[in-house]
């Protein structure tokens, strides 16, 4: 199962509403704000291309969302099978 870290920056004014949308959101996990705009988040897919629509979603759907940047990715997994 693909795994990626990624730090979503936001409008400072709708930080807050973005990390409601975001802990609402399957296979995401949430892990608090940084510098008042960036939240750290992990998502889980079954395969890249489920992280890369999880990605596009977030940056398109969710009000607020100024971008939504790797830190990691790792498909282990994926690439064994």
């Amino acid at each position: 199962m693909p795994i990626a870290g990624v730090v979503v920056i936001t409008d400072k004014q709708k930080t807050d509403k973005v990390l409601d949308m975001l802990t609402k959101m399957e296979n995401v996990s949430t892990y608090g704000v940084h510098k008042e705009n960036h939240i750290i988040v992990v998502l889980e897919g079954e395969n890249t291309e489920e992280l890369e629509a999880m990605t596009s979603r977030i940056n398109a759907d969710i009000p607020g969302v100024l971008g939504v940047f790797p830190t990691y990715v790792t498909f282990e997994d994926e690439s064994e099978e």
